[in-house]
């Protein structure tokens, strides 16, 4: 868990900006999501270095996004890294909800 101050500073770097933006406009059609990984550190900023996109379909299929969790997780802790974030987009552009 993030032990962080009120104020924080964040940092994306090339990558954890293009994938979701590439995922989005590979799957125009489709709701995606996916997760922003970042350094583990305890420090005042949050430095994040990678994203992970899952899926492109139906993002209700809880046992697939528990599985893929628990993957990231492994992979997080073998590489020092620690899931950050988690972004989504709807498959209508007008759904705001």
């Amino acid at each position: 868990m993030f032990n962080l101050p009120m104020v924080v500073e964040v940092s994306l770097n090339l990558a954890s900006i293009a994938k979701p933006a590439l995922h989005a406009a590979k799957y125009p059609h489709s709701a995606i999501n996916g997760l922003f990984l970042c350094d583990r550190n305890d420090s005042t900023s949050i430095n994040v270095v990678d994203c992970i996109p899952l899926f492109h379909s139906a993002l209700s299929l809880v046992p697939m996004l528990e599985i893929a969790f628990y993957q990231i997780e492994s992979y997080c802790i073998r590489q020092g890294l620690r899931i950050c974030g988690y972004y989504q987009a709807n498959e209508n552009i007008n759904d705001n909800t």
